[in-house]
């Protein structure tokens, strides 16, 4: 009788498949206007201004420190130095809390954690150190 519990088990195993797969059904996506983020031209600009929700900036984990000043030099830290495709350096600055827009800079040079400016935001500007990749992101629309 070994041989008879086969075709018992495969029946087993069919009438379960039976009964799972009419449970599946395909979803549609659901259309909506919700948006994490919202960019806007600036008048006299090329550079666009970028408003974060709260949601975005705490799933972007964007963190901002202020333009600083020593020894007569005006630096930003490290981590806000931005280069696009192009090989120019811009930094994102925030006026006010989750919104930002890139401002082009002029790097004198680089010490250590700081980059010594030429030309740039002034001093006590908010700029962006983490996060920024998901802000340029956002103004240029890249996709995941």
């Amino acid at each position: 009788m070994p041989g008879a519990k086969r075709p018992l088990a495969l029946a087993l195993l069919l009438g379960s498949l039976a009964v799972t797969l009419p449970a599946c059904t395909q979803v549609e996506e659901a259309e909506t206007d919700y948006s994490p983020t919202e960019v806007k031209p600036i008048p006299g600009k090329e550079e666009q201004q970028v408003t974060f929700n709260a949601e975005a900036v705490r799933r972007a984990g964007v963190q901002t420190a202020h333009v600083a000043t020593s020894g007569g030099h005006t630096f930003i830290p490290y981590a806000a130095l931005i280069y696009n495709e192009d090989g120019d350096t811009f930094t994102y600055v925030s006026p006010k809390p989750r919104v930002y827009f890139r401002e082009p800079i002029r790097v004198d040079h680089i010490a250590g954690n700081r980059v010594v400016l030429k030309r740039g935001p002034t001093v006590g500007t908010e700029v962006v150190t983490t996060g920024a990749a998901e802000v340029y992101s956002a103004e240029f629309g890249v996709e995941e």
